[in-house]
């Protein structure tokens, strides 16, 4: 008998006896050729792992590896498979419909910074204080400041501010030291 021959003889053998396996002695005796024949196919199906032996004072127990447990059915894996595009077009399609929400966002704030009247007072207001904060609503910021000393006008780059009049102490030494660092 072929090698060939031999090798899937051996293979239909090992694999009919299952989780108890076969000894090596009865597998030669079965297929009518020498232990050493056995022993070459035995070793490169150890190699390809598709067999495991164990020695015990008996013999060699050669037993076979069902690899078919590793594998999913072709039917699962379509549907999995499809699955997983149909998930990934899905978040594709949120992607899109974030960012279109967040520029729509955008084109409402722009919007309400532009159709927001600005109040207007006929008393001026007089704070009792020595510092006034004053922010730009809009992420902008500020344009220019103007001053005389007296006076200070403030450009923003879209309308709206806010103005701050609590006061903030200020460290005279960490003062210092930025003006320093300045220099």
């Amino acid at each position: 008998m072929k090698l060939v021959d031999l090798a899937q003889e051996s293979v239909r053998i090992i694999q009919e006896c299952g989780d108890d396996g076969i000894k090596s002695d009865l597998l030669a005796e079965k297929l009518d050729t020498p232990k050493r024949r056995v022993y070459d196919i035995i070793a490169v199906l150890k190699a390809l792992g598709h067999v495991n032996t164990s020695r015990k004072f008996d013999g060699t127990t050669i037993t076979w590896i069902d690899h078919s447990k590793e594998f999913v059915p072709k039917n699962l894996h379509d549907e999995m498979r499809l699955q997983l595009s149909q998930e990934s077009d899905g978040r594709k399609d949120l992607q899109v419909q974030v960012a279109e929400l967040k520029e729509q966002l955008r084109i409402t704030r722009a919007k309400l910074r532009r159709d927001i009247q600005s109040v207007e007072m006929e008393n001026k207001t007089e704070f009792n204080t020595t510092q006034l904060r004053v922010r730009a609503l809009s992420s902008n910021g500020i344009k220019r400041v103007k001053h005389d000393g007296i006076e200070v006008v403030i450009f923003t780059n879209e309308a709206g501010m806010v103005v701050d009049p609590s006061e903030i102490e200020i460290d005279e030494n960490e003062d210092l030291i930025k003006n320093l660092q300045r220099i």
